[in-house]
């Protein structure tokens, strides 16, 4: 088989989605597809491995080895995973009747035999319909299309490079976010908001790089391909997450060794109540972390088997765990015992913050996304009249106690634990309608930054699309500038100049994928066109070289059918033109706006009042005179102003609606005295 190119490859495992789409009752029809194309690709690459040994051995032999020497070879050889007899692609392409359980008991073979993919294969092919009829959720006959439309590639190294298979992989999984709306948010962050809090934390070699709720492992990924831009083995770092969804850490899992990271991602514990990663009864410390929790997360101190909607029960439990002195964390984090409040039982937020700071080794830090709920909700202390008034006529008052978000707020300032916050569009996560804000924690700052805080508001910049919005380049490259320049003028031409050029490469290989992309998807449209008009042509010579007339008549018919056809085909073939244009466009749209970005920011840090709209460093002193609340347009003007208006153009316009009304009133008076009615 020829090589794929990426665009290819995207295109013919969409269309594996395609074929089950609609067919799993409501069940999440991604880990099906997910797991059968890590499934082919670990036995095409077993077979591949097998392949090249026997061609080593043959070569240094000088001969050419019988097949039965070739089977003995295969048995014996080293693979990179074990893949037992009866468990290969082959095995199961050889099954025509209850394919879904000969390819479950397949799966399930190959993960029990190696250790790294334990948990991966967590779909049942040969699950029942729901309906308690005695048929398969998934017919044997779908089964059976998805195996032969498998057959039709070969998914080893020999025809994919692992760093394309590993991409289409990532392409896979943003379309089906895009398809799963609201719910993708479990599983998937915008790649923009990770390239943000990447290129903030700048992975090293060295790192040990963590994510609590990994979902797909897109933060780790990235972690690595940032590792590679800079000229450093990926593998000089080491990466570690946790999913407490087993679904999702399967999809994590192989992303991870699709990209070959051998990342440790431990599945099905919640991060919270269950950290899988302890050091002599505590969190195990991490150099750099980044996450993307559970928005206010009601249920955060108890374990997924626990939880209930039932009112008592959750009462219960809640006196339980809190009991009358508050929660008391096994694991040292936050509560009785440490520096730290415990996060109110209604709201998850701070738990995660606060776990993943306990997880910061000592020069640490740390990019989290967050609901921007955490940044102000929860009241300082505060003095309150009761309406009540004492023997000497003087009105009572009580005092009122701080909430606990406030407290760990401030506990967070107060250690000089916050390095910025960012704000960013509403709209921009999946399922998360909240407005959301990057929180950069950091236990090793400047001496320069210890007292201050950078707050940036990047509300403003997005592109809108039809589901949701989007960070366009030119708007994280705003972002990142504002992060990095912290508020020194002098860094940011460098910093523009710097980050402008990698972005315009990166707009550039995206216009050039998704072109790729299209074309491959509208291939088959364009190549029976080609056909068509070639059938047409053929048909219309024929047709004028005959005589007869009633030939002639069969030769219209035909023609006119082809034609009908021809139509359907070419309205396709114009769609994906018009997207290519679209695609164009877009990108040529993007290279302008970055490069009067560039000149924008540059002019902005020349003028401090338009700064003040945009980003603010701010001292510990205002921010604790604003009782420790950290919502961003307390400090950083967040209006828009009024666009300024010529007065004569004012003038004018006023002139031009007076007259306009008095034709108007005119009109009516002249309607009104026609139809009988006396006029003032």
């Amino acid at each position: 088989m020829a090589k794929l190119t990426q665009q290819q490859l995207e295109a013919h495992l969409w269309g594996a989605a395609n074929i089950l789409r609609g067919k799993t009752a409501g069940q999440d029809y991604k880990n099906y597809i997910l797991s059968l194309m890590f499934y082919k690709r670990l036995c095409d690459q077993w077979e591949n491995e097998a392949d090249e040994a026997i061609a080593e051995q043959e070569r240094q032999q000088g001969r050419l080895f019988t097949e039965k020497e070739k089977a003995i070879f295969r048995a014996r050889g080293e693979h990179r995973f074990n893949i037992r007899e009866g468990s290969r692609w082959g095995d199961v392409l050889a099954v025509s009747e209850n394919i879904g359980e000969k390819l479950t008991d397949a799966m399930r073979s190959v993960a029990n035999a190696n250790e790294e993919l334990r948990g991966v294969f967590t779909v049942d092919w040969n699950q029942p319909a729901p309906d308690s009829s005695g048929k398969k959720l998934i017919p044997n006959e779908v089964v059976h299309a998805l195996i032969q439309h498998f057959e039709e590639i070969d998914l080893s190294n020999k025809s994919v490079p692992s760093d394309i298979l590993g991409r289409a992989y990532e392409y896979l999984i943003k379309q089906f976010a895009d398809d799963a709306g609201a719910k993708a948010g479990e599983f998937f962050t915008p790649p923009e908001v990770v390239d943000i809090l990447v290129r903030i934390l700048q992975p090293k070699p060295g790192d040990t790089i963590y994510d609590p709720t990994c979902g797909s492992g897109g933060m780790l990924i990235h972690s690595a391909d940032y590792l590679r831009e800079q000229g450093e083995n990926a593998l000089a770092a080491r990466y570690f997450g946790q999913e407490m969804n087993w679904g999702n850490y399967a999809i994590g899992k192989i992303n991870s060794v699709l990209h070959g990271l051998e990342a440790d991602i431990k599945g099905g514990a919640s991060t919270i109540t269950d950290p899988q990663f302890l050091d002599s009864g505590h969190v195990r410390k991490f150099s750099m972390v980044l996450a993307n929790f559970p928005f206010s997360d009601e249920f955060w101190w108890l374990k997924p088997e626990q939880q209930t909607d039932d009112k008592k029960k959750r009462d219960k439990l809640k006196k339980e765990v809190f009991g009358k002195e508050g929660y008391k964390d096994p694991y040292g984090r936050f509560g009785r015992g440490t520096g730290f409040q415990s996060p109110p039982a209604g709201y998850g937020d701070y738990a995660f913050i606060l776990h993943i700071l306990a997880s910061l080794t000592e020069g640490g830090r740390a990019g989290v996304v967050c609901p921007q709920g955490v940044l102000f909700r929860g009241q300082a202390e505060v003095e309150e009249e009761t309406g009540e008034f004492d023997d000497e006529g003087n009105p009572i008052v009580r005092h009122r106690k701080p909430d606990d978000e406030h407290l760990i707020r401030k506990a967070l300032l107060e250690s000089r634990l916050i390095d910025a916050v960012i704000s960013l569009p509403l709209n921009v996560f999946y399922g998360a309608g909240v407005p959301a804000c990057l929180l950069i924690l950091s236990k090793d700052r400047p001496s320069e930054r210890r007292d201050k805080v950078l707050l940036v508001y990047a509300a403003r910049h997005y592109r809108e699309l039809s589901s949701q919005n989007e960070l366009r380049p030119q708007d994280v490259m705003r972002i990142l500038v504002h992060y990095h320049s912290y508020g020194n003028a002098s860094k940011v031409p460098g910093l523009v100049g710097e980050n402008s050029g990698r972005i315009r490469e990166q707009i550039n290989q995206r216009e050039s994928d998704e072109i790729e992309r299209l074309e491959a998807e509208y291939k088959n449209y364009n190549d029976k066109l080609a056909k068509i008009d070639t059938e047409i042509a053929e048909l219309q010579a024929q047709a004028t070289q005959e005589a007869k007339k009633t030939e002639k008549g069969k030769f219209k018919a035909k023609i006119e059918k082809l034609d009908s056809q021809r139509q359907k085909l070419s309205a396709k073939v114009a769609e994906r033109d018009d997207r290519i244009a679209e695609t164009r466009r877009r990108a040529e749209e993007d290279r302008k706006d970055l490069l009067e970005v560039g000149h924008e920011l540059g002019k902005l840090y020349g003028n401090q009042d338009e700064l003040l709209r945009h980003s603010r460093v701010v001292s510990h002193d205002e921010i604790k005179e604003n009782d420790f609340n950290l919502n961003i347009p307390r400090y950083v003007d967040t209006f828009d102003p009024e666009p300024p208006m010529n007065v004569n153009d004012a003038i004018e316009s006023l002139g031009k609606a007076k007259l306009s009304l008095a034709r108007a009133e005119s009109e009516l008076a002249s309607l009104l005295s026609k139809a009988g009615y006396r006029t003032v």
